[in-house]
């Protein structure tokens, strides 16, 4: 263990606001992060105890023209190893060198073109002392916005020049009611793939008692327009989708009652659902049942082996949220008591490779967001490496009202640790917007399998994330990805 020191300067030359310097964490070159052990002292300097190295630096920082955001710095790729980190001037380097990484592999736009040359030019100031921390965070700003243009035009690139025949795009299948209304008209258009409900509470109120009614009739809907199903979750240790009955139960009894409905839900569905979520968030996040880290271990392997004995066909996906871990630095998580050591998702699916769990994918949650796309990126390489194809399970983008952007929440409850303001605050257009670029990325990676937006219709999981509003008229990111579908799938959903 050592100390290091990271100085994040306002305009004016002043500390930050105290929300800026506590978000303040280290991780490795992988992002995972170490627990946050800080102080701030009288100077505004942020005293952090670390142990990785060399390290990572990201800090949630209101950006000029740009939002409320997670940023890194890390050194142009190669961490630190130094005790001293000047965040903002740091910041800079990191994302100027993305954005001349990528302007290497892609022919820029003048609008990237223009940032990067902001940038140098915002930072030359600073550095002779012109209004230095302004235009530090000025070009911050552009750095950011010019690495996210060159990694979006470069996947454009990539993406359009070779559509794919296998990526699947879908959104859950909740609200199903009959095959005229406009809510299944509008789904049936845009997607391949979509997911259904298997919540315990619905579909096993009693032991033993097993209800499908409604999986039936949305299934039944979904065949006869030749949309691939998917099943949402065989495990999920949240309270509240859970029924009474599984509660109290002691460990070995609990693990034969996930063995048990894994097994009946997947073989009634056989060959009918394709793909199937068999445990979800079981990084000690979602963990209502207050189970150890090597009984979420031992579950995760019980419902993928009765999926695969049920079913060999069906894709074996394990689902986890919150892939950049903040809550591994804040310590602290969904539900249950803290272990030692709090495990993130990325500890999570290595410890599930150690084991040799036999599963299919890899799933990922990417709400809201609060981290730029080029980090988007440096995240999926990571959980690319671990050598499973990806699918993104669940995502969202706040869609705002049409008369105000939202860009709200607290510090550290779980819909705002990754929730921010991104390209100057969210509306229909920032939403589609972000939808394109994170789209289109994902299309170039040859890794990933599937994207799932969370939410069809409103009310959301991510506030105003939904495809329609309650009446089942579209927001604008409907027509996006209408639009777009033509340029990154080979043949017509």
């Amino acid at each position: 263990m050592r100390q290091i020191h990271v100085r994040l300067d306002a305009p004016g030359g002043i500390p930050m606001q105290r929300a800026a310097l506590e978000s303040v964490y280290a991780s490795d070159l992988s992002f995972e992060p170490e627990e946050r052990r800080q102080r701030i002292l009288p100077d505004g300097t942020v005293e952090l105890t670390i142990s990785c190295e060399p390290y990572i630096v990201h800090a949630k920082l209101v950006i000029p023209q740009y939002g409320n955001i997670w940023i890194m710095a890390d050194n142009e790729g190669r961490g630190y190893t130094a005790d001293f980190v000047d965040f903002v001037s740091e910041a800079v380097r990191t994302y100027l060198r993305e954005a001349n990484r990528f302007a290497g592999e892609a022919t820029l736009s003048p609008a990237a073109r223009g940032h990067i040359a902001a940038a140098e030019e915002f930072t030359h100031l600073a550095d002779r002392g012109v209004r230095t921390p302004e235009n530090r965070l000025i070009a911050l700003s552009h750095a950011v916005y010019a690495a996210e243009a060159a990694l979006f035009e470069r996947a454009q690139q990539m993406a359009f020049a070779h559509p794919r025949e296998d990526l699947l795009l879908g959104c859950n299948f909740f609200r199903f009611t009959d095959s005229s209304a406009r809510y299944a008209k509008f789904f049936a258009k845009l997607f391949n793939f979509a997911t259904l409900p298997f919540y315990a509470n619905r579909t096993v109120p009693e032991p033993g008692r097993y209800e499908y009614e409604y999986i039936e009739t949305a299934l039944g809907f979904l065949e006869a327009n030749r949309i691939r199903a998917k099943g949402h979750p065989l495990w999920f240790g949240h309270e509240g989708v859970n029924p009474k009955w599984l509660f109290d139960q002691q460990y070995d009894t609990l693990r034969e009652s996930a063995r048990a409905i894994a097994a009946h839900h997947v073989e009634t569905f056989r060959g009918r659902v394709a793909a199937w979520d068999a445990m979800n968030e079981a990084h000690d996040w979602a963990n209502c049942f207050r189970l150890t880290q090597p009984q979420l271990l031992d579950l995760t392997k019980t419902t993928c082996a009765a999926l695969r004995d049920a079913d060999p066909n069906a894709v074996s996906i394990v689902n986890i949220c919150l892939p950049f871990a903040e809550y591994v630095a804040g310590r602290y998580v969904c539900y249950g008591s803290l272990p030692e050591r709090v495990r993130s998702p990325l500890a999570y699916l290595r410890a599930v490779l150690d084991a040799g769990i036999d599963f299919d994918a890899i799933g990922i949650q990417l709400y809201f967001p609060a981290r730029d796309m080029v980090a988007v990126n440096r995240m999926l390489d990571v959980f690319a490496a671990l050598g499973k194809p990806v699918h993104i399970t669940e995502m969202g983008a706040n869609g705002g009202a049409r008369e105000a952007a939202s860009t709200g929440g607290s510090n550290w409850a779980q819909l705002s640790m990754s929730e921010g303001a991104w390209h100057g605050g969210w509306n229909e257009r920032t939403q589609a917007d972000w939808m394109e670029q994170f789209y289109t990325l994902a299309a170039s990676r040859p890794e990933i399998k599937a994207l799932t937006w969370w939410d069809f219709i409103e009310p959301s999981f991510s506030g105003n994330g939904a495809f329609l509003y309650e009446d089942e008229q579209p927001r604008e990111i409907y027509f996006r990805l209408l639009a777009l579908k033509e340029r990154i799938l080979a043949k017509k959903i």
